[in-house]
């Protein structure tokens, strides 16, 4: 083990850089997004006491992330495009009825008389 490593660990945890969350959040706003947040973040700022600066961070860091999920979206699109097809299942799953269209033993009338019978009638 080299001596100025193991001299710099002993009883202390190494220090972490300090990261600029606003400008991380403001990154997320351009053009004509920048603009209009910019209208928001001076109204949101008057109401809060709160820099302007940080509001306009939270408006950018909404807008990465509805980028970030935007893209995750297309992601699992291609994956599922380039997946092979499924193949059908070899029993219907257990609350299906009547998995053949032409079974004729269960209906979406059957459905509607079971409802309507089941329903309490007012009696006027």
């Amino acid at each position: 083990m080299h001596r100025e490593t193991g001299d710099r660990h002993q009883g202390r945890a190494p220090q972490m850089t300090k990261w600029n969350f606003t400008a991380m959040g403001q990154v997320g706003l351009t053009g004509q997004a920048r603009r209009a947040a910019q209208r928001v973040a001076r109204v949101v700022a008057r109401w809060t006491g709160r820099p302007e600066a940080q509001i306009l961070s939270l408006i950018g860091a909404g807008f990465l992330a509805i980028a970030l999920v935007g893209f995750l979206r297309q992601v699992d699109a291609v994956i599922a495009a380039g997946r092979p097809h499924r193949q059908p299942a070899t029993r219907p799953p257990p609350d299906r009825r009547a998995s053949n269209p032409g079974d004729s033993r269960h209906s979406k009338d059957d459905d509607k008389e079971r409802a309507m019978s089941t329903r309490t009638r007012r009696e006027p």
